[in-house]
């Protein structure tokens, strides 16, 4: 296998320098991507949920149907937290992991298609991710239609 420094042929070795660049730069956009969308389901989710419960409680006396919804309601935001939580440290993980391949390959402790194999091959959750968000949006649409429910016509 060939190290970094094995690489003789200037235009192999920009080839791919340029990619561990690219990847480096993908990584770099995922992170901040990540940690906008942690803020933005909090801030989302926990408004309009707060926003449901004190203006139904406000207009009418709680009752056994409005409380399940608000727990369900509840539950989505927990889903949709844990989601962007999981998804931030999974995505945190997964650039460390490649911040630390980057520096073996630069200092020629791992070869080129070691490091490519590793790239391609990162630990992925995406299943529990994708089980999070259906949960949170079936919580989510079953606390709506409990609510609209809620209304009675006059």
């Amino acid at each position: 296998m060939t190290k970094l420094n094995e690489i003789i042929d200037d235009k192999e070795r920009k080839v791919k320098l340029d990619f561990v660049e690219k990847c480096w730069e993908n990584w770099s956009e995922i992170r901040k991507l990540t940690l906008g969308r942690i803020t933005n389901y909090l801030f989302s989710l926990n408004a309009g949920a707060l926003l449901v419960a004190l203006t139904y409680v406000a207009a009418k006396s709680s009752n056994k149907d409005i409380q399940f919804s608000i727990w369900l309601l509840s539950v989505g935001i927990l889903c949709s937290v844990l989601h962007a939580a999981l998804d931030y440290y999974m995505t945190e993980g997964s650039f460390s992991a490649y911040r630390k391949d980057v520096k073996k390959l630069y200092d020629n402790q791992m070869d080129w298609h070691e490091f490519v194999k590793r790239n391609e091959n990162r630990d992925n959750y995406d299943w529990l991710l994708h089980i999070l968000g259906w949960a949170g949006g079936f919580s989510f649409f079953v606390a709506l239609i409990i609510g609209v429910l809620q209304i009675k016509c006059t």
